[in-house]
């Protein structure tokens, strides 16, 4: 006997808000969003406020953070941690499409699987990059949309390229010693 399970749309989920809130969609496939630690925070806000600084000092574009939501089609809806764009995001819309810039910051409760599920979703979807920021061993994987990968450790300097101009990340600014 086949059990058939019937997959869960975006729709049903913006039907229900109140039983799909901390959910993401896995290509039908629901999946509760766990609570993260201090670190997770601490990390998404310092990199929100880099490149926020760097925007407002001569960059440009938007970012957006905090579990923003994005879809793409009718049986997938993830939460991600940060965004860049070039052009304006919309405050009271779901993009469809990934951002130039996706950034997922990895904790404990991540499923390895389910990341790189992500990350394939995002640069389908049009992003230029997806980085992969691991505050614990203070280091950042990027992906590329030529399907490669680089890690970057702590005394290591991300530059995304022309589409993010004269944009750098020193890790050593993200990741600074703490002091005693």
């Amino acid at each position: 006997m086949t059990v058939t399970i019937e997959k869960l749309t975006v729709q049903q989920m913006i039907d229900e808000p109140q039983k799909w809130d901390r959910f993401e969609l896995y290509r039908g496939e629901p999946i509760e969003v766990t609570y993260s630690y201090p670190i997770h925070g601490k990390t998404l806000g310092d990199l929100f406020f880099l490149i926020k600084f760097w925007i407002q000092n001569g960059g440009y574009g938007e970012v957006t953070g905090g579990e923003s939501g994005i879809r793409f089609g009718e049986d997938t809806r993830y939460s991600f941690d940060l965004g860049w764009s070039d052009k304006p995001i919309p405050d009271e819309e779901i993009p469809s499409s990934s951002l130039p810039l996706m950034v997922e910051i990895i904790s404990d409760s991540n499923d390895a699987n389910r990341m790189l599920i992500k990350i394939e979703d995002y640069l389908q979807n049009g992003a230029r990059e997806v980085w992969l920021v691991f505050p614990k061993r203070k280091t950042i994987q990027v992906y590329y949309t030529d399907n490669t990968a680089r890690l970057f450790h702590i005394n290591d300097t991300i530059t995304p390229g022309d589409w993010m101009k004269d944009f750098v990340l020193p890790l050593k600014d993200l990741f600074p010693e703490k002091s005693k």
